[in-house]
């Protein structure tokens, strides 16, 4: 019974001393196959929220749209960024463009807000046809409307009267028939179902007389009596901005000198600029030293009417 006695207490405290050295050691791993509970510690701190960086450099587990490291794709079954889908074209600066076939708005920007019936409003941009010299003669007319939409033209008086004689347009192309010429036209875009009309654009296209310059080349204003024949010869020069048409030419003298002999016509040869001679008699060689005033005149349908240089020279022994 005493042996008996003394085995229990042994016993007893063989459990004791395996319970105390068993203190501290960490929980087995608990086995895979059973259904695992969530873990809670009671000293565990809280983890901030993300400042949107990986917290390794180059870790790219968590990177994905708008995430450093990530490729920026979406996935597969999300809709594309603005502006990178079917329909969308990359522009400057990398901004979209409408698609081809897409609304445009070609020639500036419409009027604000809808028509007073709802539709949409449109402007008209004109290029002015400007001033032209013959034998610049022809325009083409440029406008276009914010709605895309064809303009078109009229001219003043149909083309038919007054300042304005003009061919009947070819595509927007026009040509003064007669100069000079002023001419009103008028650009129009009548809209459709979903544009208003736009507000008509009248300007002005001009076709001058070609403007020609006449000046004396290389003379004094000194002539002298020589001989024979007493004749000073002299140049003239004819200039202007575009190729000069036929000329006739006119001539006209004063005081000590005779009547002046020139050609009765220069020019139509596709050149800007001419020369020509005049020769001068000087009158009574044997009189005191007097003075000349010469004129020459040139004149053409095509130039302004008017076109002459006046000389005063004086004329000596």
């Amino acid at each position: 019974m005493a042996n008996t006695s003394r085995a229990g207490s042994l016993a007893a405290g063989l459990l004791l001393v395996i319970a105390l050295t068993s203190c501290g050691r960490e929980p087995a791993a608990k086995n895979p196959d059973l259904p695992q509970g969530p873990e809670t510690s009671a000293d565990s701190t809280s983890i901030p929220p993300s400042s949107g960086t990986d917290p390794v450099p180059g870790a790219s587990a968590s990177a994905g749209p708008g995430k450093p490291g990530g490729t920026g794709a979406p996935p597969s079954n999300q809709p594309p960024r603005p502006g990178t889908g079917p329909g969308q074209a990359p522009g400057p600066a990398g901004k979209p463009q409408p698609a081809p076939g897409a609304p445009g708005n070609p020639c500036g920007k419409p009027p604000p807000g809808p028509a007073g019936d709802g539709r949409a409003q449109q402007r008209i941009y004109f290029t002015p046809p400007g001033t032209h010299q013959w034998p610049d003669v022809e325009v083409t007319l440029r406008a276009c409307a914010t709605s895309g939409l064809p303009v078109t033209y009229q001219l003043q008086n149909g083309g038919r009267g007054g300042s304005c004689w003009a061919a009947d347009f070819a595509g927007t192309t026009t040509r003064a028939q007669s100069v000079p010429l002023s001419c009103e036209v008028t650009a129009t875009q009548a809209g459709n179902a979903a544009f208003a009309p736009a507000q008509p654009v009248v300007l002005t296209w001009m076709v001058n007389k070609l403007a020609v310059k006449i000046g004396w080349l290389g003379s004094a204003d000194t002539l002298f009596y020589s001989a024979p024949g007493h004749v000073a010869t002299l140049q003239v020069r004819v200039t202007a901005m575009h190729a000069i048409p036929p000329l006739m030419i006119y001539t006209q003298a004063n005081g000590a000198c005779g009547e002046p002999e020139a050609p009765r016509s220069v020019g139509g040869t596709n050149s800007a600029a001419i020369t020509f001679t005049v020769r001068v008699p000087l009158t009574d060689p044997g009189a005191q030293p007097g003075s000349c005033d010469l004129r020459v005149s040139v004149d053409s349908n095509q130039i302004a009417n008017g076109s002459y240089d006046n000389r005063h020279y004086v004329v000596r022994r």
